[in-house]
C-alpha cells in the first residue's frame, strides 16, 4: 500500500463519459454494499478504518477484478496499470487518469478519490475519508416516496442528494466547499443521475425563495471548543431555515446535537426549536453523553480536559445527539412527539416515518380516546411477540412480553396478555370495540373495563407503527 502523503489532484469532469462508464463497470463487477461486505467480511456499516486496511488487503489478494477494484477505490492501494485495465474492460485507465480520477506514480495507478457504495449509489470521498457520523441513520430514516423536488442542505459529498435523486424529479445539493462540490458532481456521473444539481453557497442562500417536498440536512454536529459557531446553535438555526423551505405536506430530516441542563427532559429544547415552524415534528434521541464521555468520544487524549471544561462552561449536564423529522402542515394545530431510537441496527424506516405521522394525525383528531374504539385497525408486518414464562407451583406463568417490529427502527413495547389477545384478533375488518367485546366475553370480564384498560396500549402501538388504520 502506498505511503505517499502528497496531496491528490482534484478529479476533473472533462470526460464525463469515462466517469459514467466507470460507475457502470464497478456495479457490474459487484462493487456494491453487499459485494464489499461479503468480500471483506464486514458485518454492519461499511467502513475501512486505517487499522483494518492491512487485514482487508489480505482478503482481496487473489487478483480477481473485484479484488483489484476494492484495493484501488475502497482501500486506497496502488495497483498495476495492467491489473486496472483488466478490472475495467473497455475503459482505458489513461482516460481516468486524464480525468483526474486516477493518478500514475511510476508504473502503478492509484485513485484520487475513495468510492463507497451506499444502498443503490456510489459516493465519492476524499482518500481515506469515511461517511460522516449519522449518515446511515439519516439515510435509513428518510422518506423514499416520489417527490417533485428534493434538497440536500450542507451536503458535504452529497450521499443524501444522490439517494434522493433516485426517487425525485429533481435533486439539489447545496455545499460551500468547492472540492466537495466536485465530488458531488462526480457522484452524479458515477450513478448516471442527470437530475442532480450541485450548487455552491453558504447555508440555504442559493435556494432562497424555493421550496421542496423533501429536505435532508446533515450538518457537522460535533460540539467542539475549536469551532467558531457552536454546533447546537447551528443545528437550531438550520431547523428553522429548513422548515421555511418545506412544501406543504413535505418531509424534512435533520441531524442535530443539543445541550441539556441538569434534570432537563431530552426533548424539551427540541420542542422549542420546532415551535412556530408550521410543521408537525417527530423528535428522535440517538444518544446522550456526559461532558467527559462526549469529550472522550470526539477529542484526542491530550485535549480531553479542554473539551470537558468547554462543555461544563456551557452548563452542559449532557450532550444529546439525534434527529428531527418535520412535515409541513399549515392547517390545524401542529403537534410534536418524541421517541428514543433503539440501539439495534436501524433498517430502512421511511415507510414507518410516514405511518407514524399518519397515526399521530388520527390520534390528534379524536376528541376523546373512546372514539378510537370505532376505528378498524390492521397489523403492520413484520412484527413478533417475545414472551418470558416462569415456572410456578401451579404451573407456567407469563412473566413479561414485548411486541417488537422487525424492520425500520425496530421499536418494542411491553404488552400484557389481553393486548396479545387483541393483536391476534386484529384483522383489518372489525372495529376495535368489537374485538374488545369478544375478549371480554371469552375472559368473563366486563366489556367496558377491558376496553378502557386496553386503549392506552392501542394508542402506544399506533404511535410506534405496530398498527395502522385499515384501508
Amino acid at each position: 500500500m502506498s505511503t505517499d502523503a502528497s496531496p491528490h489532484p482534484t478529479p476533473g469532469l472533462d470526460d464525463p463519459g469515462a466517469v459514467s462508464t466507470l460507475g457502470t463497470l464497478l456495479v457490474a463487477a459487484g462493487y456494491t454494499t453487499d459485494g464489499l461486505k461479503e468480500r471483506l467480511g464486514i458485518d454492519g456499516e461499511l467502513h475501512a478504518r486505517a487499522s483494518d486496511i492491512p487485514v482487508h488487503l489480505q482478503r482481496v489478494s487473489e487478483g480477481q477484478p473485484l479484488d483489484t477494484l476494492i484495493r484501488l477505490f475502497f482501500l486506497g492501494d496502488q495497483v498495476s496499470w495492467q491489473d486496472a485495465a483488466a478490472a475495467l474492460p473497455g475503459l482505458d485507465p489513461d482516460r481516468l487518469a486524464a480525468a483526474g480520477v486516477l493518478e500514475a506514480p511510476g508504473d502503478d495507478v492509484r485513485a484520487t478519490v475513495r468510492l463507497v457504495p451506499h444502498k443503490e449509489v456510489l459516493v465519492a470521498y476524499e482518500p481515506n475519508d469515511e461517511p460522516p457520523e449519522g449518515s446511515h441513520l439519516l439515510a435509513n430514516m428518510t422518506v423514499r416516496m416520489h417527490f417533485v423536488s428534493a434538497l440536500h442542505a450542507e451536503a458535504a459529498t452529497g450521499m443524501h442528494a444522490l439517494l434522493a435523486a433516485r426517487h425525485t424529479d429533481r435533486a439539489v445539493a447545496v455545499e460551500a466547499d468547492a472540492q466537495a462540490l466536485t465530488l458531488i458532481r462526480l457522484g452524479g456521473l458515477l450513478n448516471a443521475l442527470d437530475n442532480l444539481e450541485a450548487v455552491e453557497g453558504e447555508d440555504l442562500e442559493p435556494v432562497a425563495g424555493h421550496s421542496y417536498g423533501l429536505i435532508v440536512a446533515s450538518p457537522s454536529r460535533v460540539l467542539s471548543p475549536d469551532e467558531d459557531e457552536r454546533a447546537d446553535t447551528r443545528c437550531r438555526e438550520l431547523v428553522k431555515a429548513v422548515a421555511s423551505h418545506l412544501s406543504e405536506g413535505g418531509f424534512a430530516h435533520i441531524l442535530v446535537t443539543w445541550v441539556l441542563g441538569t434534570g432537563e427532559d431530552w426533548w424539551a429544547p427540541l420542542e422549542q426549536w420546532v415551535a412556530g415552524t408550521g410543521c408537525d415534528a417527530l423528535l428522535l434521541l440517538e444518544r446522550e453523553d456526559d461532558p467527559a464521555g462526549y469529550a472522550a468520544a470526539h477529542a484526542d487524549p491530550s485535549s480531553l480536559a479542554r473539551w470537558t471544561g468547554f462543555l461544563r462552561d456551557l452548563a452542559a449536564d449532557r450532550v444529546a445527539s439525534g434527529a428531527i423529522v418535520l412535515r409541513r402542515r399549515s392547517r390545524g394545530t401542529n403537534w410534536a412527539r418524541h421517541e428514543v431510537v433503539p440501539e439495534a441496527e436501524i433498517g430502512p424506516a421511511g415507510d414507518q416515518i410516514v405511518r407514524t405521522f399518519v397515526n399521530h394525525d388520527l390520534l390528534a383528531s379524536l376528541p376523546t380516546e373512546d372514539q378510537l374504539l370505532d376505528e378498524v385497525l390492521a397489523l403492520v408486518e413484520p412484527q413478533r411477540i417475545e414472551q418470558i414464562w416462569r415456572h410456578k407451583d401451579e404451573g407456567m406463568e407469563l412473566e413479561s412480553a414485548r411486541a417488537r417490529l422487525e424492520w425500520g427502527f425496530g421499536f418494542s413495547v411491553g404488552v400484557d396478555a389481553y393486548t396479545i389477545e387483541l393483536l391476534a384478533r386484529v384483522d383489518g375488518r372489525r372495529r376495535l370495540r368489537d374485538l374488545f367485546a369478544e375478549i371480554a366475553r371469552e375472559s368473563q370480564l366486563e366489556e367496558d373495563s377491558v376496553a378502557r384498560a386496553g386503549l392506552p396500549a392501542v394508542r402506544r402501538l399506533l404511535e410506534l407503527g405496530f398498527l395502522a388504520r385499515a384501508s
